[in-house]
């Protein structure tokens, strides 16, 4: 078919397909750009908190309070799981109790004794 296409044609083909590649340039130009600009904010923020001390103490400090709610949430977020988990096995109709419990003892020793092999 590329055999029937007309100088203008393929011109236009070259073109568009050459577009695709100035897009592509274009956007990581963009990403370039916007990653400096990130550094360069970092950069001011450093040399701030550099000068000033009980600035920089204050950070570290409410950085910390923020790190040690993300744990909470996390723990909290565990739990959660831990209980929908309960609240499922209750509603497993008691025959299958048994079943469900050993195929989950199973699975979790299983998990373990991988995350061990990792180590």
């Amino acid at each position: 078919m590329s055999g029937n296409l007309t100088g203008t044609d393929r011109t236009l083909n070259s073109l568009l397909e050459g577009g695709e590649d100035l897009i592509h340039t274009e956007n990581l130009m963009v990403e370039a750009v916007q990653e400096l600009i990130k550094d360069e904010i970092k950069n001011r923020i450093k040399t701030k908190l550099q000068e000033n001390e009980e600035l920089k103490s204050e950070f570290e400090e409410y950085v910390k309070v923020l790190m040690e709610a993300k744990m909470k949430e996390a723990y909290a977020y565990a739990m959660l799981t831990k209980t929908s988990a309960d609240l499922g096995l209750e509603l497993i109709p008691p025959e299958m109790k048994d079943k469900m419990n050993e195929k989950l003892r199973e699975f979790m020793e299983k998990k373990m004794e991988e995350m061990m092999k990792e180590r």
